[in-house]
């Protein structure tokens, strides 16, 4: 039996002394009169009850800390030590010995910004959740993001942010694709070469295969058993893993021609659905899958809609590709339709609802989550004719614009205090050209005669910038806040905007 260097404490280095310290707290009883009390003697951590001090701490410079109890061996100690958070820093895991062994430290991570389809709308990698009530424009509105992402079309609200060209993968499962969504795709102006129909009804699928290994045969004793091959037969091809066990008769050409596999549900399970998708997305390198709706996926499945949102985030996550799930809302009027879906706030990273604004009966697509601000605005929307092209967006809307529009008394205000508020938000950093405050204002649905009318309550300044110095000729005007006044980050309307 090896004995452990002891332990000195002023040979200790500060990292080491103060290790030490917090084990020795975590690991004395405090009872007066204990061997563990000013002593290199603990408790130790392996037992459930230890009645007295079996622990000792040995320091070595070379390889840093050990431990001996007369109970418990050393494996034991350490992986008590190690679900307490008290391992020493020797026996951690640097980066790289992280890495050897299946983790995935930070430190090698290269810090990227959040990559968007639809810039500060939808992004890549999350799950995105539109909902609405029947036959208020959300199917629509994803076939038209659909359509865009196909041929590579600008954004509705952002002009200059162009979507990628990519595929898209349609999972629509009420009515039939043909009749109901393909002639929407050619009115949208959609390249159909590039969006591709997700198939959830047929018990097996060539995407459930790999491509150049569909599956043969299997043998007469275990129709489904892959193992037990001799070294000298040649292995069976493999096949991807699809969260069902699949029929003797099983080839998707031969299912094709119509020999049906034995045994077949009328449909495959959830499981088997989700990694189709995946495959599919993968298969085709998608950038965009639609489900519509999230509903209906639930009740062919008996699953709750919360466990099939979760999926969806899940394969939104692992895939890379942006998903968009349509789902159903009980009100269609604002605010109603917004107090509706507090409860799904939580189920995507990003929530969208389509709602009414009385009066008029305007229609908007809401972002509800992340929350509402001037950074993502409101935008009205225009649903098409028959003989019509497209969705006709709107300008953007801010909130305050949006309340002002759904209150029946119809304050009148509320558009230049939300001026108000854009202006104090523009002008925080500093003075800017009026020209491009106007600009930004008119992207946000803010009139140039509002915008004028909250920069006098506001008290803006306003200068004028002449070329070459002089006081007269080619120039620029420049607006900037009043002197002596800064916005702070949690000031409200109340005590910034009324100056």
């Amino acid at each position: 039996m090896t004995t452990q260097p002891p332990l000195i404490l002023s040979d200790l280095s500060p990292e080491d002394t103060a290790y030490f310290e917090r084990l020795a707290h975590a690991l004395r009883c405090g009872v007066s009169g204990c061997s563990c009390a000013g002593g290199l003697k603990l408790h130790c951590p392996a037992h459930p009850n230890p009645e007295v001090a079996t622990l000792t701490v040995g320091y070595d410079p070379a390889i840093g800390f050990s431990f001996h109890c007369t109970r418990c061996p050393f494996e034991k100690i350490f992986d008590a030590l190690a679900r307490r958070g008290l391992l020493p820093e020797s026996l951690l895991h640097t980066s790289a010995g992280a890495q050897e062994a299946g983790l995935d430290p930070f430190a090698l991570f290269i810090p990227q910004p959040q990559d968007w389809l639809w810039p500060d709308r939808i992004p890549f990698g999350k799950l995105t959740l539109i909902a609405g009530y029947p036959s208020s424009g959300k199917t629509a509105i994803a076939l038209d993001v659909a359509a865009r992402v196909s041929r590579g079309a600008p954004a509705p609200d952002q002009p200059h942010a162009v979507f990628p060209a990519a595929p898209v993968v349609l999972a629509p499962l009420n009515g039939n694709p043909k009749a109901d969504v393909l002639p929407t795709l050619r009115l949208f102006g959609a390249n159909l070469d590039r969006i591709y129909l997700a198939d959830l009804l047929s018990p097996v699928h060539p995407v459930d295969f790999y491509p150049d290994d569909p599956p043969a045969e299997p043998g007469p004793d275990d129709p489904d058993d892959e193992e037990g091959w001799d070294d000298d037969d040649e292995a069976p091809p493999r096949r991807r893993r699809i969260g069902m066990r699949l029929p003797a008769v099983q080839h998707p050409f031969e299912i094709a021609s119509g020999v049906a596999p034995k045994h077949a549900g009328p449909w495959p399970g959830l499981n088997h659905v989700m990694k189709r998708l995946a495959n599919t997305v993968e298969a085709g390198s998608a950038a965009l899958l639609i489900v519509d709706q999230v509903e209906d996926l639930a009740s062919m499945h008996r699953a709750q809609v919360a466990t099939v949102l979760g999926m969806l985030k899940a394969l939104a996550a692992r895939t890379g590709a942006a998903v968009i799930a349509l789902t159903h809302n009980p009100a269609s009027n604002y605010p109603r339709a917004v107090t509706a879906m507090q409860r799904r706030l939580a189920q995507a990273s990003v929530v969208f609802t389509t709602a009414l604004v009385e009066p008029g009966e305007r229609r908007f697509l809401i972002p509800l989550r992340p929350t509402m601000s001037d950074d993502a605005p409101a935008i009205p929307f225009v649903l098409p004719p028959p003989s019509d092209f497209t969705i006709a967006w709107r300008k953007p809307v801010l909130p305050a614009h949006l309340h002002a529009l759904a209150d029946p008394n119809r304050d009148h205000g509320a558009r230049v205090r939300a001026a108000q508020t854009f202006l104090l938000r523009a002008l925080a950093d500093g003075s800017r050209s009026a020209v491009a405050v106007e600009r930004e204002a008119t992207l946000l649905g803010i009139s140039k005669s509002a915008l004028h009318r909250a920069r006098a309550a506001c008290g803006i300044r306003t200068t004028r910038v002449s070329a070459h110095g002089g006081s007269s000729g080619a120039g620029a005007w420049y607006w900037s806040m009043p002197v002596g006044h800064t916005v702070q980050q949690d000031e409200t309307l109340a005590t910034a905007g009324n100056l």
